[in-house]
């Protein structure tokens, strides 16, 4: 079996890791769809604004800043700049949308729900369109040649690299979740510093996979090494979720009104 065929077993693998969230978040708190579909919509909304930014303005930064800058400097700073940024739009449309409409952290279940939305509308995205892109290059559509050199060149730096990109999703799942939650719960129960620690958090997780990116190591080292770099973002996020479901979590199945809840 050639690397673009087992490319299958990581797209399956994204689109599991994201059904698997929502259903396991749904079975536990009996949260309604609808507040997972409200992460999704928020992540959308903020992807498209974030892109267009990023389109308009980040090549003529991170030229500059590569003109002028060591190597090692430029790389630290471009992560830095990219998860701010990145920030900026995914976490600072969520305070807005915290603050507009506050039934969005009425309580813990609500709020994580959001995230795990959120989190899995992406993975679940980039499942889907890894499969169609893989079915394509293995049925030999012209035009998708670099699909399979793409595989055959991460197959070749990273062992298990089917695994990688469902392993990838969970810590970002994760990351999202507890970021989410803590600027929601924060807008709504006036926490300030939740709400700077959630920015924060997402701004580091962000930050660490722009700089691996500009530092020009993609496809020269094993994938493995940025999963290790981020994955501590996701084992902060396991006790965040756990206080934050402790402190503010909803009795499953509640039927309370949005006015009852705040």
């Amino acid at each position: 079996m050639d690397n673009v065929t087992i490319s299958l077993v990581s797209a399956a693998g994204m689109m599991a890791v994201a059904g698997g969230a929502v259903a396991w978040w749904r079975r536990k708190t009996g949260l309604q769809f609808k507040w997972f579909w409200a992460g999704a919509a928020l992540w959308t909304v903020a992807v498209i604004l974030k892109i267009a930014f990023a389109t308009l303005t980040n090549q003529a930064v991170l030229l500059f800043m590569k003109a002028r800058m060591l190597h090692a400097v430029f790389v630290i700073c471009s992560g830095a700049l990219v998860g701010i940024q990145s920030s900026l739009f995914e976490i600072g449309l969520t305070i807005v949308a915290g603050r507009i409409w506050r039934q969005l952290g009425a309580d813990a279940n609500r709020a994580i729900g959001i995230g795990i939305g959120a989190g899995a509308f992406e993975a679940g995205l980039l499942g889907v369109g890894s499969l169609v892109a893989t079915a394509l290059a293995i049925a030999g559509v012209p035009g998708t040649e670099i699909v399979r050199k793409q595989a055959d060149q991460l197959a070749g730096t990273t062992p298990l690299f089917w695994l990688l990109g469902p392993v990838e999703r969970a810590i970002a799942i994760a990351c999202h979740a507890s970021s989410r939650a803590l600027v929601l719960l924060g807008t709504t129960h006036r926490k300030p510093g939740m709400v700077v620690w959630g920015f924060v958090l997402f701004a580091v997780l962000d930050g660490i996979a722009g700089a691996a990116i500009v530092s020009g190591k993609m496809g020269k080292v094993s994938m493995w090494w940025i999963e290790l770099a981020v994955l501590p973002c996701a084992i902060v996020s396991i006790p965040i979720l756990r206080w934050c479901y402790r402190h503010w979590g909803a009795p499953r199945d509640s039927k309370e009104s949005v006015e009852e809840r705040l």
